[in-house]
């Protein structure tokens, strides 16, 4: 099955992404130092993330924008996409004027150029202003499936951390019949500082999907647990994400174990099922093996870490 980058590292994050990459890349040959048993396993650096109340601005859950009168700055902005100064103007005056805020999303909606909708969509993405919110929010909950895309794409890049915006995506991830739109939604809801009873909710929705049956929609379900576990609750949802049948949420599962910092016997016994696994990919392999390199191993489990790394040309 074909693996699906832009899925897996949605919400992850490129940095991680990039940089596990390279590191496996320059990994030396020298093999790390053989582990005595018993011996306290190492501690992997863990990755860090980042009830609706918003306001009733427009007629109804769903309904079209109420008519807004036209600012005059929009009938002056260039057609073409902006440059960057003059977008960081659009974005500041969205931000502080209200009444340019609505007239933007008025204009996001009827414009046709490309360049500058995406233009626009940058600057509505980054003003968490109750009118954005309120619009997304409607995005959201239409009926078409192509704004919906459109606002999941923007929540993902706004990366809100308020109780409105998760409401709005933890019914996006109840809700969403699209295995693709599914996925963007999961990816936007990227971890924050919640209460304990809203993480755990977030949890078990996570942990469902990650059973679902869109390999995309599990792969990254298992890479937002791997965010959002800050207790080790999701190791087990971790190890049988290992033994997935889809290439791509194995991937994902290591790069969660790698970010989580999560390590249990069963943890390391499926990444050392993986490792020597001939039928596995060696991309799948190698990142098991960089991984593996955080656990205590005792001496046998060396001896297989050695064998498939040499067989790998490492």
């Amino acid at each position: 099955m074909k693996f699906s980058i832009p899925v897996l590292f949605g919400c992850s994050g490129i940095s991680f992404a990039l940089g596990f990459a390279l590191a496996w890349q320059i990994l030396p040959a020298a093999s790390p130092s053989e582990p005595m048993s018993g011996q306290a396993g190492q501690t992997a650096p863990v990755a860090s993330g980042g009830t609706n109340q918003v306001a009733d601005l427009w007629n109804g859950r769903g309904a079209p924008i109420a008519a807004a009168p036209r600012h005059p700055a929009l009938d002056n902005a260039r057609i073409a996409a902006p440059a960057s100064d003059e977008e960081q103007k659009m974005r500041e005056r969205a931000q502080s004027d209200s009444a340019f805020l609505r007239s933007l999303i008025q204009r996001y909606e009827s414009e046709r150029d490309p360049a500058m909708r995406e233009t626009i969509k940058s600057v509505l993405a980054t003003v968490q202003k109750p009118e954005a919110l309120a619009f997304f929010s409607r995005l959201a909950s239409s009926s078409d499936p192509g704004q919906r895309k459109e606002a999941y794409a923007m929540l993902q890049q706004m990366a809100p951390d308020s109780p409105e915006m998760r409401h709005v995506l933890k019914q996006a991830l109840a809700s969403e019949q699209s295995p693709e739109l599914l996925a963007k939604a999961i990816a936007a809801l990227q971890p924050g500082a919640v209460e304990p009873a809203e993480s755990a909710a977030i949890m078990a929705q996570l942990g469902n999907l990650a059973q679902h049956a869109d390999p995309a929609v599990r792969s990254q379900s298992v890479l937002q647990l791997g965010q959002w576990d800050k207790t080790g609750a999701s190791q087990g949802q971790l190890a049988q994400a290992l033994a997935d049948s889809a290439p791509e949420v194995r991937q994902a599962a290591i790069f969660a174990i790698a970010q989580s910092g999560a390590r249990s016997d069963a943890l390391k016994s499926a990444l050392l099922h993986i490792i020597s696994n001939g039928s596995e990919s060696k991309a799948v392999q190698g990142s098991a093996l960089q991984v593996l390199e955080r656990f205590p191993l005792n001496k046998e489990e060396y001896a297989r870490y050695t064998q498939a790394r040499a067989q790998a040309g490492l």
